[in-house]
């Protein structure tokens, strides 16, 4: 199933695009649980004699748990708050 996503590039905040969870394997050999969102956002407007940039940026974001994403679609605007960790504890709709 294909969806269309159009973004509004004048937005100034997150764009939730998509999600992967599952286990990885440490160094020691346990399984450890992750959890991350996929979203856009627009690049920096700072610009210097050596730096630029224009558009928008993919990042990655940890998050605690899947639950984060529940109800979220590809498109939605969001609100992301985060622990101290940097890691998204809970997403809201930006409507």
């Amino acid at each position: 199933m294909s969806t269309e996503i159009i973004i509004d590039t004048a937005y100034n905040g997150y764009v939730f695009v998509g999600w992967a969870a599952g286990r990885f394997q440490t160094d020691h050999g346990e399984m450890m649980p992750y959890a991350n969102m996929f979203v856009l956002s627009p690049v920096s407007s700072y610009e210097s004699e050596d730096y630029q940039a224009s558009g928008m940026k993919a990042e990655k974001k940890k998050c605690l748990s899947p639950e984060v994403w529940n109800g979220l679609e590809p498109g939605d605007r969001v609100k992301l708050f985060f622990d101290d960790k940097k890691r998204v504890v809970m997403a809201a709709l930006d409507q």
